[in-house]
């Protein structure tokens, strides 16, 4: 039997994908949600989605580097730079 250990940048990841899918979580409570745009629901959906798929990268049967689209790159790219701006009214 082989065990499979994640790495320490896997581990990284992973940690930056539960901070998105906390963030994207929390917002509502932290802010409310009454004045986000329908574009700000989809921004906090795709932390989610996107952070998900960062939890899983590396593991067997996980996310692999290929599953990442470019605007799911740019979004830990801004999300990395503390640029993600949730849209409101």
């Amino acid at each position: 039997m082989q065990f499979f250990e994640a790495t320490e940048q896997e581990k990284k990841l992973a940690t930056v994908g539960r901070e998105m899918m906390e963030y994207s979580e929390e917002y509502g409570k932290i802010y409310g949600l009454k004045a986000v745009t329908d574009e700000g629901l989809r921004q906090l959906n795709e932390l989610s989605y996107v952070g998900a798929k960062l939890t899983r990268f590396g593991v067997p049967f996980g996310t692999k580097s290929g599953d990442f689209s470019d605007s799911d790159l740019q979004l830990i790219a801004k999300w990395g730079k503390k640029e993600v701006d949730i849209e409101r009214k």
